[in-house]
């Protein structure tokens, strides 16, 4: 017993769900999330399909669908499947991403913590030579090092590490400015760095002292939030960690829109695992060899 939520009706998604489950209802994507709770409460399905984007999804659906042990199911998207989750299902012709429930518990979170500081530990050989050769020639035309205040896990401020890739006097006239593709302040050396992503190297300071991880949302400048918070669930990306490398990076570079990369780190959030960090770390690294061609 199922039901569905179904996608924007400008974008029909035709399934085959009857074929394989009593599928009770199926509700718009208009829905409002009051009705959608309610109407969860009196069916008490087995299952809810989601066939609209995963930042769409409220906050008290989740948490009911928790307490009455129903499990919720999103329709994969490109950037989902690039990844294999090991949540992956397919039903009805169709592939869905099971969100697991309790993302945020602790042994995660302490899981984690040792893999980024193992791999600290085994990489620090191969690593700090490069980051001390790349200082070197970074200083030859200035500081080589900058530092600027980012939103971490809980909305705590921090402060980022990161080779020097602009003029140093990029946002004189302009004030706070995201970066994008062909940007301009970007001098020759920096854009190297930036497309082989050598100047986020120094970030691993970060990671040692915990502000970061390996793996996560990456962190946003506190300029930018109080925008992006009108945007439904932004401060859910808050919940862990900001990390060096992420779906959202992996997807879509520096050309990946805010929306784009919230829909990212809301699936990371929500499907999580040992084994998708380990994935994401391996294709970075694939990554790293090409040249970050995505920009």
């Amino acid at each position: 017993m199922i039901m569905v939520v179904e996608a924007d009706d400008t974008m029909p998604l035709v399934d085959r769900l009857a074929d394989e489950f009593d599928v009770v209802v199926r509700m718009p994507a208009s829905t409002q999330p009051d009705d959608l709770v309610a109407a969860i409460g009196r069916i008490r399905p087995q299952m809810l399909l989601l066939k609209h984007p995963l930042e769409n999804i409220d906050v008290p659906t989740v948490t009911l669908c928790r307490q009455l042990g129903v499990e919720i199911l999103v329709l994969a998207r490109p950037c989902y499947g690039l990844l294999q989750p090991s949540g992956l299902r397919r039903f009805g012709g169709m592939p869905w991403i099971r969100l697991r429930p309790g993302p945020h518990r602790q042994t995660r979170v302490d899981l984690q913590r040792c893999l980024d500081l193992g791999i600290l530990a085994l990489g620090s050989i191969l690593i700090l030579p490069v980051i001390l050769g790349i200082c070197l020639v970074v200083a030859s035309t200035g500081p080589p090092f900058y530092r600027q205040q980012r939103v971490g896990a809980g909305g705590r401020l921090f402060h980022v590490v990161k080779f020097r890739t602009m003029r140093t006097d990029a946002e004189r006239d302009t004030g706070p400015v995201l970066a994008r593709p062909g940007d301009e302040r970007v001098t020759r050396l920096g854009s190297h760095l930036r497309r082989w992503r050598l100047d986020e190297l120094p970030q691993l300071w970060n990671v040692l002292r915990g502000d970061m991880s390996l793996v996560g949302p990456r962190p946003e400048r506190p300029e930018f939030i109080a925008e992006f918070r009108r945007m439904p669930h932004y401060d859910l990306r808050h919940l862990i960690r900001p990390g060096l490398t992420g779906i959202a990076q992996l997807t879509g570079g520096y050309a990946a829109t805010v929306e784009d990369k919230l829909r990212c780190d809301l699936l990371y959030l929500n499907c999580r695992s040992l084994r998708m960090d380990l994935s994401l770390l391996a294709l970075t690294l694939l990554e790293l060899l090409r040249g970050f061609p995505r920009g």
